[in-house]
């Protein structure tokens, strides 16, 4: 995985995208117009929202009826009674109520109010996570490697907050092209020591550093190509990221599992 530097790339003058459009080939012509020509090594970071887009992932508030329960979240949690809807409709968990709504979504992923966010997304509406983000990266993976001549791993990502640390970071949410982990079980530290069990999760990492140049707010640039990096080539997927729960340190114990239920 070490590389003696990383060059990240953004894709400009990406437009606003709407539901039907091809997204695939709208990040060929963000290619195209800089004149960038893909190589080896370079892997493809596009952030869900414009993924979700794309699919018609957004719901608009009027046509959104919220349940007496998202009424009842709503107000302890200073949300909105859609968007407290959308998240259970969103969610096959409540793992707990408030302060914050935190659901498992239809996708595995741990997060509050099911990743449903309304940055990014047209006025009066809310964007829900793309239905199955590891498909949404393979499809995009295998269009733009057939097209653009060159393997390209494509991670989708979402910014998730961490129950742990303050302050919100990228992470991945769909991968396809490569392995989501470097293993450096086998090798050996400064002093010749074996590493045994050392897992990195590169996909995050490369999520996390792309943003630095996507960013969050009105920047623009919901597609960062990232050069220079070494990663394991064998097939993977973002849903290998996310522990079991008999793994999960906060949800295995039952000592420290409080539900929405």
């Amino acid at each position: 995985m070490t590389a003696h530097s990383l060059e990240i790339v953004p894709l400009t003058g990406i437009p606003i995208i709407e539901p039907g459009d091809d997204l695939a080939s709208v990040i060929m012509k963000a290619f195209r117009r800089p004149r960038i020509r893909p190589r080896p090594g370079d892997v493809l970071v596009v952030t869900h929202s414009i993924v979700s887009m794309a699919e018609g992932r957004v719901f608009y508030n009027a046509e959104i009826e919220p349940s007496a329960k998202a009424t009842q979240i709503a107000a302890t949690t200073g949300r909105s009674a859609q968007k407290v809807e959308v998240a259970l409709r969103e969610a096959v968990e409540v793992i707990r109520e408030e302060p914050v709504l935190i659901t498992k979504t239809k996708q595995g992923i741990v997060t509050d109010f099911s990743g449903v966010d309304q940055k990014n997304a047209p006025l009066g509406s809310y964007i829900a996570l793309p239905a199955d983000p590891d498909e949404s990266a393979r499809r995009l993976h295998y269009r733009l490697s057939k097209e653009l001549g060159v393997h390209m791993p494509v991670i989708i990502t979402d910014t998730h907050g961490r129950p742990w640390r303050l302050g919100a970071v990228n992470a991945a949410i769909g991968v396809a092209g490569m392995s989501p982990f470097f293993r450096n079980a086998g090798k050996e530290d400064l002093y010749g020591r074996h590493l045994t069990s050392s897992l990195v999760c590169l996909a995050d990492e490369l999520a996390e550093a792309a943003e630095l140049v996507m960013g969050q707010a009105d920047e623009g640039i919901p597609v960062a190509l990232i050069r220079g990096v070494k990663y394991e080539s064998e097939p993977g997927a973002a849903r290998d990221i996310v522990r079991a729960v008999s793994e999960d340190l906060f949800r295995g114990d039952p000592r420290f599992t409080t539900t929405g239920r």
